[in-house]
């Protein structure tokens, strides 16, 4: 298979997708684990799912087109980034400006 750019540009906008459905989902059960009745339950199977669907997803990718493959890791290791600054963290901490 020929490597271009547009499989490499579309494998970073899918790495895109599928890191801000990790990332979502594990901000999604940080912000449940303290009105949870089980929270160590409720982090094992968001946990599962999450690591269980990307590394699925990935190894699909990853042995059907490797250069697909070789633009998703940016993406989804750089939405990590838009993540972070949509809900307003940076390294740690809470965002000044998301605090009022």
């Amino acid at each position: 298979m020929i490597e271009t750019f547009p499989q490499y540009a579309f494998g970073f906008f899918g790495g895109l997708i599928l890191g801000g459905l990790y990332f979502g989902g594990l901000w999604l059960t940080v912000r449940k684990i303290p009105t949870s009745r089980a929270p160590h339950k409720l982090l094992l199977v968001s946990t599962a799912l999450r690591l269980g669907t990307t590394l699925l997803i990935l190894y699909i990718v990853g042995r059907e087109y490797p250069s697909v493959f070789l633009g998703m890791l940016p993406g989804f290791f750089g939405s990590r980034y838009f993540v972070l600054r949509r809900v307003g963290v940076t390294d740690g901490r809470r965002m000044h400006a998301a605090e009022s």
